[in-house]
This record gives structure tokens, sequence and C-alpha cells, in this order.
């Protein structure tokens, strides 16, 4: 078994166009990832999917391997698949996707999420999650809420603010996706032809197309808190943090 990660890039964001090359303490927020990416335990290959030249050549730039992807595709775990094709997998491989807009992403998570996959037969998709911290994640559409059953199996995955809070004194955890996305190899196949399901077209959340198809999606909490930088309001906040982040000052050497 090996273990990939794709880091999807485009630079058509509706929120916000050309975020990948976006600087923070300046360097491109995609370098962050990829140089986060590297400090994961047991990774065979790092690769960035993407469909556009100029993340091609930032990616030259700083020694990535880049890989061209139809600019049709609409979600970003697909695209990463789209790129894995040609790639030499077998069926029990675990290929991670790994959003590049977290440029704050801390290692342990890409290792604690595909801790499911290795220890349980019938578990070939996982993601991580974190505590929602404050109302305005809460509310907030960027963010993708996440309900889970007691075994921390994904029930639905929502823009708005789940699960309700019609009887406040029985709130329960309320959990934020962070967008790492480990599949096995075969099971990525398989998910790759799924049709999209109305909740999935809905929400704008790739995941549920495996859970209105019936397939568990197994959440990993992580301690480790993330910053998904969806806005330019969020690249100030993700500079300010990292400045005094402590990967951040092992690769900037």
């Amino acid at each position: 078994m090996k273990i990939y990660i794709g880091i999807p890039a485009r630079m058509g964001s509706s929120r916000f166009p050309g975020k990948p090359l976006a600087k923070i303490c300046n360097m491109s927020m995609l370098e962050h990832v990829y140089q986060r990416c590297k400090f994961a335990d047991n990774i065979q290959e790092i690769f960035i999917a993407t469909c556009d030249e100029e993340i091609v050549r930032e990616a030259n730039s700083f020694g990535a391997t880049s890989i061209m992807t139809d600019p049709e595709i609409a979600r970003p775990a697909l695209r990463v698949f789209a790129a894995a094709e040609t790639l030499n997998l077998e069926p029990n491989d675990i290929v991670i996707t790994v959003q590049g807009d977290e440029p704050l992403l801390h290692p342990d998570m890409i290792n604690s999420t595909i801790e499911p996959l290795i220890n349980e037969q019938d578990i070939f998709v996982s993601n991580i999650v974190n505590d929602i911290n404050s109302e305005e994640e809460w509310n907030d559409p960027n963010n993708v809420k996440v309900v889970t059953d007691n075994k921390m199996n994904a029930i639905f995955m929502s823009r708005s603010p789940i699960p309700s809070v019609y009887h406040e004194e029985q709130r329960g955890k309320r959990y934020l996706q962070v967008a790492v996305m480990p599949f096995r190899w075969h099971f990525f196949k398989t998910f790759n032809n799924l049709e999209s399901g109305n909740l999935e077209l809905a929400e704008s959340v790739e995941m549920l197309r495996a859970i209105e198809n019936g397939y568990k999606v197994r959440m990993v909490y992580s301690k480790h808190q993330s910053v998904s930088v969806d806005t330019p309001e969020d690249l100030k906040r993700a500079e300010g943090i990292m400045r005094n982040d402590s990967y951040y000052q092992q690769y900037l050497k």
C-alpha cells in the first residue's frame, strides 16, 4: 500500500479568483499547503492537480509535480482523481485530497485521517473535523458543518448551521469540515462514477455524493485548528497566524 497526496488548485474560484497564488508572508498559498504536506508520514508522492498554466508555473518554481486536468471538472476531489489516474496505483493505495486553501494545515491532520482506512475494513473514505468555536463560524456559509452518528460517520453536511438549536439545552458537538479527504483508490474510482445527487448539488458539498449513495464517510476529530481561506479577509487572518507558526519557521529556512 502506498499513500499519495493530491492538491487541487485552480485560478477560477468564484469567491476569490486567483486564490492559490495569493501571497501569505511572501509565499503563495499553494506553496504553503505543499510544504506542510511534506511533513506528513509515509507519503509516496505529492502532486498538484490543476487546469491552469499559471499554477503549473508556480508549482515548478518550488519543485512540485503538477498534473494538468480537464477545466470542466467541478469538484476538487474529482480533479485529484483525474490526476491520479495518470499514476500507476493499486486498488488499496490511498489518495488524499488536501484542499489548496488550507495554508495552516497541521501535518497530523493528514496522519490521523488515514487511520480509519487502515484499521477498518469497511471504511474507504474519511474527513477531518474541528470544533466550531464561534457563532460566526457556525453561520458562515463558506464553512461546511457536519452532523455525525455515534461512531463518527457523517450523517449530513451543510453550509447552513446544523444541527438545529430548536432545543438549545440539548445542543451537542458542533463540527466543521476540514478538507483533508483520503480515499482508497478502488473506492475513489467508484465515487468518481456516482451521479451527483440533489443534496450534493444543493449544498455544493461533494462528500454528500457518498452519503446519498449509502457509503460511510468517517469523520476524524482533530484538536489542531486550520484556517480555510475563502476570502481576502481570511487571507489576512491566515497571515497573522502564519508569522508565529512553527512549521512555517521550518520550511522558511
